[in-house]
């Protein structure tokens, strides 16, 4: 399956290791740290976290089957 938007831009910042445990430890359930990290970050700009957006594309697609059987 072909990536639609691939990840292709790398952000480094620095944590000391206590920052890092902290953050390792608020992840826990998450796909990977890097997924949690983003999801947060841009969470915290208003940009809808990506489970958000795949509940709105699976409204739209159910409202629109709905149009079609009727």
């Amino acid at each position: 399956m072909a990536v639609v938007n691939p990840r292709n831009r790398v952000l480094i910042f620095r944590l000391t290791a206590d920052e890092y445990d902290s953050l390792r430890a608020a992840s826990a359930g998450a796909r990977s740290l890097s997924e949690f990290a983003r999801a947060k970050l841009l969470g915290s700009l208003g940009v809808p976290a990506i489970h958000e957006q795949l509940n709105e594309l699976k409204t739209q697609v159910s409202r629109i089957a709905e149009l079609l059987e009727t």
